[in-house]
């Protein structure tokens, strides 16, 4: 049947609005380490970027502040896990970046050697302590549970940064006292004998008042991006959604993937699956928003952020037409 020149100008327009969304390209940031490898592997390996017909590109980080400097130097377009003590600091001061989603909660504990004579989170007063790097979600939650909940100052211990596997190794060669490690670590490294103090979601618990985990990593999105392609910000998120709802649903699959692409070994990918419903989520409904205002305030009260809460800086839109993406 022969068209009109009507409905023959519409059928091309149509033609190229579908090729310019199939042609959205997306560069997608993560530590290639720590809680983030899980998440990046099963995304990469399952291919759901592609599946929502993205051309995505993958980059890799050597740490956990990486993805938010890629972003701000506009190298990469989305973070899946950016520390939100780091996002909202560089929101707050006015870069052109927006919180999209909540990505990941804080599953950590407070350990120290099996031998130690520390017995308790009051005792870490003067001592040593190994954490995360300054500018991360990890160890501003720390500063918060030390304060808050014992009268810490920063001045009353010894903060040592540093990767989770080197903080492992300084509590082995006793150079520090303590430290806050990844469940996903503690995981992987069973014959490093520790003892556990405390747990940070229920130190998080005496200071948030109810019984939210401290959100620890955020889907962080470039606004020039997001500007330029809100259809293909949904399809991010909806990719997101879909890869979590997968590692739910298959720990096998999940550890297949971080042998292949994390290079993990068998038994320490079984592990670090086991931990998926533990450390990840993919939300940003109101409950969410309201934990991350309210870790704002914490992590101002104690000096790991500044300013006032900037609302422009979480964007609801693509969590909210991911779902009506099938």
């Amino acid at each position: 049947m022969k068209l009109g020149p009507a409905l023959a100008l519409l059928a091309l327009l149509g033609s190229l609005t579908a090729t310019a969304a199939q042609a959205q390209t997306v560069r997608i940031g993560y530590w290639s380490s720590g809680f983030s490898l899980g998440f990046g592997a099963v995304l990469e390996t399952g291919r759901f970027m592609e599946g929502e017909g993205l051309k995505v590109e993958y980059v890799k980080l050597p740490d956990l502040n990486a993805p938010t400097k890629a972003l701000a130097a506009g190298a990469i377009d989305f973070a899946i896990a950016a520390p939100l003590s780091g996002s909202l600091s560089v929101t707050a001061d006015g870069l052109p970046l927006s919180i999209v989603l909540v990505t990941q909660v804080a599953d950590l504990e407070f350990v120290v050697p099996e031998d130690s004579p520390i017995r308790a989170m009051a005792d870490l007063k003067g001592k040593k302590i190994g954490n995360s790097p300054p500018g991360s979600s990890t160890a501003a939650i720390t500063s918060a549970i030390l304060e808050t909940n014992y009268g810490f100052k920063p001045s009353d211990y010894q903060a040592v940064p540093g990767a989770d596997t080197r903080l492992a190794q300084f509590l082995v060669q006793k150079d520090i006292d303590a430290a806050a490690l990844r469940t996903v670590t503690l995981a992987l490294i069973p014959e490093v004998k520790l003892r556990r103090l405390a747990r940070f979601r229920d130190e998080w618990r005496k200071i948030a008042k109810n019984d939210a985990p401290p959100i620890l990593g955020v889907g962080l999105m470039r606004n020039a991006w997001l500007a330029a392609n809100p259809e293909g910000a949904a399809k991010v998120v909806a990719a997101m959604r879909k890869a979590y709802a997968f590692g739910r649903a298959d720990k096998a699959a999940v550890a297949k993937a971080l042998t292949e692409t994390g290079n993990l070994d068998a038994a320490d990918a079984k592990a670090y699956a086991a931990l998926w419903d533990d450390i990840y989520t993919v939300s940003l409904e109101p409950g969410d928003i309201a934990s991350i205002k309210a870790e704002f305030e914490i992590f101002k009260g104690v000096g790991s952020v500044k300013g006032t809460f900037p609302e422009s800086a979480i964007v609801t839109a693509p969590y909210e037409r991911s779902k009506t993406i099938p």
